[in-house]
Parts: structure tokens; sequence; C-alpha cells
């Protein structure tokens, strides 16, 4: 196993192992856990795209080490998708045997992960077992990774984040976890296409005990126009009278000419068909001040239901204009399937 390092912030509250501030290189790794936690749960995300030719693609690793099983998931889909099987590529593969390293590793599905300058670059490729799908590609680090858990990078760091709480409802927050944005390079072949990737976007690699229960709703939010600014915020969503609110933002930086800051405000808004995010406006504001206003509109868009099995993720590429500049971003709202039915089934108790 890995490392044993503890939540030392804030004195409330349970500790987990762990749970960490300062983002090392170990933390790319399985960390140290009690043996006996089923629920322990490892994750790895990278989301690309192809955004001239309107691809928006992921490829996600959750791993049980105490079971000794994984899951991944890579799905790829070109322009608006209102229905998964309108996706271009999908497979998601459950009961995978667990890795022993989460540094370097080959999964059964055709996946390989492998860290270098850990904790900043990784290398992705995928062989699809029938021919369906492959890609090469190089995940290069813009910053040190951002730890939401940390509290002189998260300024709006609370009890509630920065301390290990029972995971009852499968929301992931207790657990350790890091964001990073990157240039990722490198060949994606869909199909017998084949594609050149260029792009900007983020990846993160979670940890601790989770139970997947499904009972929360989240917007993943990016907006990247490469190392002069890219942004990352998580924003907590409620549906009401069978519409979507964003509400707070739960966590969230800046990227800026080499410099990392803590969000601390953010006010979204979107348009939606069947779920489906089709345009944004965005406004935030740093611990500095600055403020920053986007309006995107998707130029790809899909449910993607198969990343987790609690979960479907309706997720869409927006393009955004700035400051005579052309940018990308990934938005994903994340909506556990226990949440919809308590709040838009026949029985929902919600609605």
């Amino acid at each position: 196993m890995g490392k044993h390092r503890t939540n030392t912030g804030l004195d409330a509250g349970p500790h987990i192992e762990g749970l960490t501030h300062m983002i090392e290189p170990e933390d790319c790794e399985f960390h140290d856990r009690d043996p006996d936690d089923w629920t322990w749960t490892e994750t790895t995300a990278l989301i690309f795209s192809v955004p001239e030719a309107g691809i928006l693609g992921n490829a996600y690793v959750l791993a049980r080490p105490n079971l000794g099983v994984a899951l991944s998931s890579v799905a790829l889909g070109q322009g608006i998708c209102r229905q998964a099987g309108e996706l271009d590529f999908n497979d998601c593969q459950i009961h995978l045997p667990c890795p022993e390293s989460f540094t370097d590793y080959s999964l059964a599905n055709g996946l390989s992960v492998k860290v270098s300058n850990a904790p900043r670059d990784y290398h992705f490729r995928y062989d699809h077992v029938l021919g369906h799908c492959s890609f090469d590609l190089h995940f290069e680090a813009l910053h040190h990774p951002f730890d939401m858990h940390d509290p002189t990078q998260n300024a709006l760091l609370s009890a509630a984040d920065s301390t290990a709480t029972p995971d009852t409802k499968g929301d992931g927050w207790a657990t350790g976890h890091f964001e990073v944005k990157g240039h990722i390079t490198g060949s994606l072949e869909l199909r017998g296409k084949q594609y050149d990737v260029d792009c900007y976007e983020g990846m993160d690699h979670s940890w601790g005990p989770r139970r997947d229960v499904g009972t929360w709703a989240v917007s993943w939010i990016s907006v990247n126009f490469g190392p002069e600014l890219a942004m990352h915020l998580a924003v907590d969503m409620a549906i009401e009278d069978g519409n979507v609110h964003y509400r707070d933002l739960r966590f969230g930086y800046v990227t800026e000419n080499g410099e990392t800051r803590s969000l601390v405000f953010a006010e979204v808004e979107a348009v939606r068909v069947d779920m489906i995010t089709v345009s944004n406006r965005i406004k935030v504001r740093d611990v500095e001040g600055k403020e920053w206003e986007f309006r995107g509109s998707a130029v790809a868009g899909h449910p993607w239901h198969s990343f987790n099995p609690r979960d479907v993720c309706y997720q869409s590429l927006h393009r955004y204009e700035y400051d005579g500049r052309v940018g990308y971003g990934e938005m994903g709202d994340i909506f556990g399937l226990d949440y919809l039915s308590e709040h838009m089934s026949r029985h929902g108790r919600k609605r």
C-alpha cells in the first residue's frame, strides 16, 4: 500500500487515513487504509476532446483495492447525442482485476495508465478488445494539483470539507481529492477514423470510503483557454418543481499565467435539452477579487450513464470566447440516480 497521511487541519470531527493537505507524488498511488473497509475507493478521471470535430471523451477508473476489483469506463460522443445509444463509443467494464499499483498499470479492458513527474503528468493508452476505439494521450499539467482539502489553497474550506465524515450519501466530499489542469496531446482512432488530439482539460484523483448510494447532485465545470487561463469549479445543484438550479460553489480554482488561486464565488445558469446543457453562463470571482464571466454554447453533449452505476452525468463540451480567444470546457451535471428518483419519479417525495 501507499503512505499513511491524515488530515491535520481542523480538529473537529473524525479523521481518516489518506486525507491530505499538500498533494505529493505519492498521492498518485493507492493510499494506506483500513484493510477491512470494503468501501475504500480510489478513482482517476481524464476528460479530453477534439473540439474542431465536436468530440468529447472520457477515460475513468474506479478501484476498490480492498475488494480486488476495478471499474473502467471509456466513452466518446460526437455532437449532441440525446440518448445513450447515440454515443459513438461506450465501453464500461466492471469487476476487472484491481491493479497492484495506481501509478503504472494496465487493465483487462485495454486501458493503461502511467504517471511521470508525479504528481503532475500522466500517459493514457487504450485499445478496445474489438478494435472499435484506441487512443494514446499524454497529459502535461499546467500547475501543481489543487487540493480541495488544503486550507492554504481552498479559501472556501469548511469543517465539512476539510474533515472526514461518514460517507452516508455516497457524494465523496469527505474523501481525499485533487484536481489539475493540463495540456493533452496525442492520437485517437474512433471506429476507423483518425484524429489528432490537442486540447486543454482537467483530470483528477480521489480516494477514501465511498458507499455509492447516489443521493447527490453536483455540476463539474471546466473552462480552458490554455496556460494563460483555465479554471475548474464544483457547484451544488438542486431539482425543484422539475427544474435544475445551480446553487453554491463547493470549491474551485483558477490557474492564470502560472499562478493558481482559489475561487470564492460562482453563479451558473444553463439551458438544457433532455437534461443536456446546450448553453450556459458562468460568472466567477477569485480570492483576490478578480472576476470573469463566460457564455458558452455546446458543440457536443450526451448522457454518460456508464462511469458509475449509481450516477448519470449529463455532459457537454462548451465553446467560450474571452478577450479575443476561443476556449473549450467540459460541463458535467452529475446526478445520483437515487437523487433523480427522489425528485422526479412517481414515488418521489420531493417533486
